[in-house]
């Protein structure tokens, strides 16, 4: 009697029982294959369950074997559709998961306003991010925890708000006069390349870099500075008495990979020589700059250094497809002019993320009329922190191309990448140079 009442109620619900209204079999249809087939083997489970139960004796067993299956199907239902207790299957599921989406969204809002937003202003001093940073009154584009951050900052900050204080006097304090060029945001620039000691970014100037043909790496010159002093202190005393007893010094080694360095000129392009064999990228470059400006001994041979500097920018280097593009873009090197060519060399640097291609690709853009590319290409070299890229940006402004928000948002930027650009030896680096004649103020870019 148990086993008929529980199956009677199995059998009477919504899964078994077809509604006037519905004209197939809806829920059938909306179930997943896993289900349809979970619901064929409880079919052939009761039918052998009957089977059982007409012709065992064991009737007790094979009622309770049936009573169990068919509690763990309503289980199962009850799991896989949640309108089993309203009595019959929904017919308008869309509207039900609309409207749960539109509970959903309110739900999400009202958490938003409960959150507080993430503060999005970066102070350009000390790059603290705070929602009580003031505003510059000058440029009007970057923000400052407190006044001491400002003056700290002022010397880097002080010919940019300058320039673009002025244009906003002329304008009476109106950020934007309404014939600016719609931007899109500033791409992304490829990683640059980082030195492996201070795992800062490398100078954007070349000349600031120190290329070991011991290890392959590329130094700031700051890093291989600060080794040598220290080097030197540490084998003072150890020099001195080796120069009493008519000895060689310690030799130098390697900032990196503490090699040591080779004295003679000779041994040094004997281990760049093995790098280039290799085909490194980098020592093809260096050595195309040895052989173009008579380094270390070797002869002057232009048409060798454009050799060499084919092949490294074959390899893929941004430097070398730079230093082909200035020397076409000039007629460097006995080569002759030519802008197409030079246009070439700067756009495959500029794809590897090289700042001064960039710069270089917005400026044939501009010269062909397409102010909206030149201005796009400047962006991503200035949030690189590169200089002329940010003024040339600075002169679209004054001249109503360029709206005050984009420019604000490079400005930002452009001083957050010259703050990892410059570290504390690499100052010291540059006041050696400066000292020793040595300093260009290209160098400064």
């Amino acid at each position: 009697m148990l086993f008929a009442l529980h199956l009677f109620s199995i059998i009477d619900s919504p899964y078994f029982r077809m509604e006037q209204e519905i004209t197939e079999p809806r829920l059938l249809k909306t179930l997943s294959k896993d289900e349809q087939a979970l619901r064929f083997i409880v079919i052939i489970l009761l039918a052998l369950s009957f089977v059982a139960v007409l012709s065992t004796r064991l009737f007790v067993a094979a009622a309770s074997a049936s009573l169990m299956i068919l509690t763990c199907w309503k289980e199962f239902y009850k799991c896989c559709h949640e309108d089993w207790e309203q009595g019959k299957p929904s017919t308008r599921v869309a509207a039900i998961n609309v409207g749960e989406s539109v509970d959903r969204k309110a739900e999400s809002e009202n958490n938003q306003v409960e959150k507080k937003e993430p503060a999005t202003n970066i102070c350009s001093a000390c790059e603290k991010k705070n929602d009580s940073l003031k505003l510059c009154n000058g440029c009007k584009c970057v923000w400052y925890c407190d006044k001491k951050c400002q003056n700290r900052h002022r010397r880097e900050h002080k010919k940019e708000c300058r320039n673009i204080k002025r244009e906003l006097d002329k304008r009476g304090g109106t950020l934007d006069i309404g014939t600016e060029v719609q931007l899109p945001p500033i791409p992304d620039l490829s990683p640059q390349e980082k030195c492996p000691i201070c795992i800062c970014v490398l100078p954007i100037t070349g000349k600031l870099h120190i290329y070991n043909a011991c290890c392959g790496k590329t130094l700031c010159g700051g890093c291989d500075m600060q080794h040598k002093i220290k080097n030197r202190e540490m084998n003072a005393r150890e020099n001195a008495k080796r120069a009493q007893m008519k000895q060689p010094p310690i030799p130098s080694t390697c900032a990196f990979c503490r090699t040591t360095l080779p004295n003679p000129k000779a041994e040094l392009l004997d281990r760049l020589r093995k790098r280039v064999e290799r085909k490194d990228s980098l020592a093809i470059n260096d050595m195309a700059n040895h052989y173009g400006y008579g380094d270390h001994g070797l002869p002057v041979d232009q048409m060798k250094c454009i050799d060499l500097l084919g092949q490294s920018a074959g390899l893929g280097c941004p430097s070398a497809q730079c230093q082909l593009g200035i020397f076409h873009y000039i007629g460097g090197m006995g080569l002759e002019k030519n802008e197409e060519e030079a246009n070439k060399y700067f756009k495959q640097a500029a794809e590897g993320g090289h700042l001064i291609s960039l710069h270089n690709v917005g400026c044939a853009e501009e010269i062909a009329g397409d102010d909206v590319t030149a201005m796009r290409h400047w962006r991503m070299s200035a949030s690189g922190g590169y200089t002329p890229s940010m003024e040339a940006l600075i002169k679209c402004f004054e001249v109503g191309l360029l709206y005050h928000g984009d420019l604000a948002e490079t400005v930002q930027a452009f001083y957050l990448a010259r703050a990892e650009l410059w570290t504390e030896d690499r100052n010291q680096y540059i006041e050696y140079l400066k000292k020793t004649g040595k300093y260009k103020e290209a160098y400064n870019y």
